[in-house]
């Protein structure tokens, strides 16, 4: 295996990036399930507006994402991901000092930016920059640690919160960013993995991907329906989850016990995929999980009551959700390769961005307004639509293949 010696000789700064991603989600993106309570007690924020935080923080990912795709193809991720462990400390220090609603949504704006500057695509670019031919197994491996993060920070973020105050909290965390995430952030290498030049013999594969010029656009598209109508579902259904099921007969004690199966059944099915995914193309392995994932809500649309039958949707559902998570972050390396990746991603999440953030808000009004079954069905209809987008993907990419060979 010729990449294992550039896994070996990074093994130290991977595993300290997979901690960094598990403090950057933790203490941002999981961390107002928590703070909710506190906020709505001390400066009378609604429950709309404390989730409107991740919705601006999204936003403001799509927005900055291209720009910030452009420079680190250009320069590597060093500089970003240490600016933006500073912008995320100050965004959570001002975060503990918000007296109301609009104080409370800038501040998101801040760690917006910051978070787009340190986490997600950006830590995927600097896994693809460091390790070459092994990118797919360490991106799938740190998305599963990754996975861990709401498993560590919601303990962590409700036992501080009771102990010193949310505003104390999330001072805390601003100085995590600051004396854990940045240090590791320095050890980045402040040049990105020379490639070759275009149409040099040295080129392969990898790193000029396996789509042409010609097709790119389309599949590009391709590939943005099938991520950005899986995420609508993805992002805001699990929200909503233990209420849906509360609503159909369940009590509450059943639902949340069946809810927490999400997160094994997430981390076991990016484990397969980790173990066993390099020996399927990626997007063959994405149908397998746009495939379960309507199934699940169509099973959960026929009898929502039943205990087994929310449990068998609850594991289906998240181990689709936890192969197309890690398909979305491989599948354009697959494609496009290693040249001008953090551009592609970065272009890829304006749409996605947009999805998610609109999701949450999105099925709240779905299931107040024709309830669970409903919703349900509604969840499978999006999700054949990104099935749909990803058999056509495999039919255009077996065709240009066909065609590439002599």
């Amino acid at each position: 295996m010729p990449a294992l010696p550039r896994f070996s000789e990074h093994w130290l700064l991977l595993c300290g990036l997979a901690l960094t991603r598990i403090i950057g989600w933790g203490s941002t993106y999981y961390a107002p399930a928590v703070l909710g309570n506190y906020l709505a007690r001390d400066i009378g924020l609604s429950g709309e507006v404390v989730f409107g935080g991740i919705t601006v923080l999204l936003v403001v990912g799509a927005l900055v994402a291209p720009a910030i795709g452009r420079h680190l193809d250009s320069y590597g991720t060093r500089r970003s991901m240490c600016a933006g462990a500073v912008i995320c400390a100050l965004g959570l220090a001002l975060l503990s000092f918000a007296q109301g609603p609009v104080s409370y949504l800038a501040t998101w704006f801040v760690i917006g930016i910051g978070h787009a500057m340190t986490l997600a695509n950006v830590g995927n670019v600097t896994v693809a920059q460091l390790t070459g031919e092994r990118t797919r197994r360490i991106i799938g491996l740190m998305m599963l640690v990754t996975g861990l993060a709401s498993s560590v920070f919601w303990p962590l973020t409700a036992a501080l919160s009771a102990a010193y105050g949310w505003r104390t909290t999330l001072l805390v965390f601003a100085a995590i960013q600051i004396v854990i995430v940045l240090p590791i952030h320095l050890m980045i290498p402040a040049r990105r993995v020379r490639l070759p030049a275009p149409g040099q013999p040295a080129a392969t594969v990898a790193e000029e991907g396996r789509v042409p010029p010609a097709h790119r656009r389309a599949t590009f598209w391709l590939v943005a329906t099938a991520f950005s109508a899986s995420g609508v579902v993805s992002w805001g259904l699990p929200l909503h989850l233990i209420g849906m099921m509360q609503s159909s007969g369940l009590s509450q004690a059943t639902a949340v016990a069946i809810a927490t199966l999400n997160g094994p059944a997430t981390l076991a099915a990016r484990l397969v995929d980790v173990v066993a995914g390099e020996r399927l193309p990626v997007e063959r392995v994405a149908l397998v999980g746009l495939l379960l994932g309507p199934l699940a809500c169509l099973l959960m649309a026929v009898a929502p009551g039943s205990a087994p039958v929310a449990i068998a949707f609850s594991c289906l559902f998240s181990a689709a959700m936890g192969v197309i998570s890690v398909a979305r972050a491989t599948l354009p390396l697959s494609l496009f390769g290693r040249r001008g990746f953090a551009t592609m991603l970065g272009q890829l999440t304006v749409p996605q961005n947009f999805a998610f953030a609109t999701a949450p808000l999105l099925f709240a009004v779905l299931i107040e307004r024709f309830g669970v079954s409903v919703t349900l069905v509604i969840s499978a209809i999006v999700q054949l639509v990104a099935l749909v987008a990803m058999l056509v993907l495999v039919r255009r990419l077996g065709a240009i293949e066909s065609s590439s060979c002599p």
